[in-house]
């Protein structure tokens, strides 16, 4: 387990998507910020079909493109997020 991350406070950690975007890196920017989207619709309404991203502005082509990787991405971050309470 990396320590850098478990030491820190939790209103430092850092997002997933912030390391999945990080050093310039491009390739999965567009997964990472659909995740961004299916956790705040997680918040919302207590969970993400690829369809509800539809009203976030993606087109089912981008849905279908990346839903899998941001769902995951989403899913880590959920998951560590509820660690911290």
């Amino acid at each position: 387990m990396n320590t850098a991350l478990t030491s820190m406070k939790p209103e430092t950690l850092i997002r997933i998507s912030d390391l999945v975007t990080a050093h310039g890196n491009k390739k999965y920017e567009p997964a990472a910020q659909m995740a961004e989207a299916i956790i705040a619709l997680t918040h919302e309404q207590g969970g993400c079909l690829p369809q509800d991203l539809n009203t976030h502005g993606y087109t089912p082509d981008e849905v279908f493109q990346h839903w899998h990787m941001a769902k995951s991405l989403a899913e880590v971050e959920l998951k560590l997020s509820r660690k911290k309470r």
